[in-house]
């Protein structure tokens, strides 16, 4: 079976589980395969009852006998809870099984199972609930854990998992001779290392060989877009251009700002297209120095596109363009209806419409613009790169304004965007206030949130942020749909709307507008917020499992505040156990020394399989943790141009058939 079956052509997956499958975007085989663990569980080695000495929540792989019949505690419709006792020689232990009766008859005196879970005392006796129970000749091993969704469980999706194992047709490979040069391998071994690891190194191995395969395709990708800068006629930029832009804007600007700017009206002076990457930590004002280009082309009756990966970032875009251009400024997104796509394909032929602002929806459609000069992708620490190529080959000497949040080396950029030139945004806007950081323990955590829904009753809009949407199995993370149950619950008096990346577009706007208006002043989200959510004056963010984040997401999440003049907080709430990592955050506001410290505290193997659908061109690699593959894969090109030509010819292949596909598109 290829990689591209649908995910129905594997046994056991029927159109409702599908459907399941869908809400984590699992469409194909492959898709499921890149489905990464979010963590793993060392079950290899079972602890007697007799040598577990705290018996209060202590997780342990128990080898037991049942010695009593099950027997019902309670059954009433959904609801139903048995019990039975196990014993291994050195004490004994209850096992409660919840809302599972079809299992009931299951467990029979005499029966030997392995029992994993967590031990808690009732009564001074030890018991576990619901633990996941497995038959002692098929120890689990090194147990892989997924982000799940409604309908699919642990057990269900590693059932799908080795089933697609099974299934999956070895693809095309690198020669054993170019693989000697690289720590790469085929991509059914990765997959088999990924979700059935025989010992803790091996999910390393296979990571480190998916990113370099990764790697390796995306530079071809780049190398077949084409970077190169052709001749075109300067435009004549009028002298007061940057004068009359600053006047338009509601601020002042920065020093970094105002020499942005510059460098940019001189790029479009010149006779060849710019290519330019604005670099600049979260607020710092990237969107203002674009929109400069953008309104320096319209003096001269051309047009501008500026995409960015979400409809949320989109339409705050289209917001502030609409101060600049009034009715010359238009927004296509996905969820824009037929008529006004017509009305907006009519403006950009006439030249009516100075400025689209647009998700990816611009690539997939022919709109004819009257004299497209300006196009600016917001990658917001995803990657434009090859967004830009599709329109670029249309437009060929288009000028290309790049910004990133993404805190990278020259040398890094380089590789990313082509030979770009490089504009750093060092100040922050005058007059905003550092954020107060604070970590909160668990203790603290009621203390917390009584402190906030007061603030909220004087006036102030917070924002709660959690990992999950709605609850996983496996997972030790609070969902939205739980904490907006458990908030509601205790602050009655207080209007709280939740907000995720799956509600339409509309009902998204609707939700932002009454946070905005103070009509709903708190908001708890999923991590949509981390871009595209500008509401000056909201002033506290407070983010639930804080340890489930890398250091650079929860820089971008505090951004969401101190974006006006008044005093900002934010609470990062943690188990501790990654205190010293989190301790990095309450010192220091630099997003660049930030991320530098992030990569020192994540090890290379670790996975990330809670992030949002959508934060990372990539399935796998990372471009702060990756930085040193990034760097080293164009060297490994040239090599395998030279001294393997047979896998350069399959790497172009892949490459061509990805660009078909559209992967690799900031989605």
């Amino acid at each position: 079976m290829e990689g591209d079956a649908n995910v129905t052509q594997l046994g056991g997956v029927g159109t409702k589980t599908a459907k399941s499958l869908e809400k984590l975007n699992i469409f194909t085989v492959e898709d499921l395969l890149f489905h990464l663990p979010a963590y793993y569980k060392d079950l290899r080695k079972t602890v007697p009852l007799a040598h577990i000495e705290n018996k209060e929540d202590t997780a342990a792989v128990i080898r037991a006998s049942v010695t009593t019949p099950p027997r019902w505690i309670k059954r009433m419709g959904k609801f139903s809870v048995f019990t039975f006792e196990v014993a291994d020689g050195t004490g004994v232990l209850d096992i409660n099984l919840f809302n599972l009766p079809f299992l009931f008859g299951k467990y029979k005196p005499g029966q030997s199972f392995l029992f994993f879970g967590k031990i808690k005392l009732f009564r001074e006796r030890p018991q576990m609930d619901n633990p996941e129970i497995f038959p002692v000749e098929k120890p689990p091993g090194i147990l892989a854990y997924y982000p799940l969704t409604a309908g699919i469980t642990q057990r269900k999706m590693r059932l799908m998992m080795k089933n697609a194992l099974a299934a999956l047709e070895e693809q095309p490979a690198y020669s054993s001779a170019f693989c000697r040069t690289v720590p790469i391998q085929t991509d059914k071994t990765d997959f088999r290392m990924l979700h059935l690891p025989a010992d803790e190194e091996e999910p390393l191995t296979a990571r480190k060989s998916l990113v370099w395969k990764e790697l390796l395709l995306f530079n071809r990708m780049i190398d077949l877009s084409g970077h190169d800068k052709k001749e075109r006629e300067p435009l004549p930029i009028p002298e007061n251009a940057v004068e009359a832009y600053i006047g338009k804007l509601p601020f002042t600007c920065t020093g970094a700002q105002l020499r942005s700017i510059q460098e940019i009206a001189r790029d479009l002076s010149r006779p060849f297209p710019a290519n330019r990457l604005v670099q600049g930590d979260v607020g710092s004002g990237k969107t203002a120095v674009a929109l400069f280009a953008a309104f320096a082309v319209s003096l001269l009756g051309a047009q501008s596109i500026i995409m960015a990966p979400t409809e949320l970032l989109a339409e705050q875009h289209f917001a502030f363009a609409q101060e600049i251009f009034g009715p010359g400024a238009a927004l296509l997104t996905g969820s824009t209806g037929k008529k006004e796509r017509g009305y907006i394909a009519a403006g950009l032929a006439d030249g009516s419409i100075q400025v689209l602002i647009s998700t990816h929806a611009v690539l997939y459609a022919p709109y004819p613009f009257k004299n497209l000069q300006v196009l600016i992708i917001d990658e917001q620490h995803r990657f434009g790169v090859l967004q830009r190529s599709l329109l670029v080959r249309k437009n060929p000497t288009v000028h290309s304004i790049i910004l990133s949040a993404t805190p990278i080396p020259r040398s890094l950029a380089i590789v990313l965007y082509g030979k770009a030139d490089i504009s750093i945004l060092d100040e922050m806007p005058p007059g905003r206030l550092p954020v107060k950081t604070f970590l909160v323990g668990p203790n603290k955590r009621p203390d917390m949130y009584d402190w906030i829904f007061a603030q909220v009753r004087k006036g102030e809009k917070a924002y709660i942020i959690c990992p999950l949407l709605e609850p996983s199995e496996g997972l030790p993370y609070l969902s939205v749909t739980e904490l907006y149950a458990e908030l509601s619950a205790r602050f009655k008096d207080t209007p709280m709307e939740v907000l995720h990346g799956k509600l339409p577009s509309k009902t998204k706007q609707g939700i932002i507008q009454r946070f905005r208006s103070g009509e709903t002043p708190v908001l708890i989200s999923t991590t949509v917020v981390e871009v595209g959510v500008d509401v000056s004056d909201a002033t506290i963010v407070a983010v639930e499992n804080a340890d489930a984040f890398g250091l650079s997401q929860l820089h971008q999440i505090r951004g969401r505040v101190g974006r006006g003049k008044k005093e900002s907080y934010c609470y990062f709430l943690t188990n501790g156990s990654s205190l010293e990592r989190l301790k990095i955050l309450k010192d220091c506001s630099d997003g660049f020394e930030i991320a530098k410290k992030d990569l020192q505290f994540r090890g290379a193997g670790e996975f990330f399989g809670t992030r949002q659908h959508g934060e990372t061109t990539f399935r796998v690699a990372d471009i702060v943790q990756d930085a040193d593959i990034f760097l080293q894969v164009r060297t490994n090109i040239d090599q395998m141009q030279q001294k393997f030509p047979r896998d350069y010819r399959l790497l172009t292949a892949l490459a061509r058939e990805n660009a078909k596909k559209g992967r690799y598109l900031s989605v």
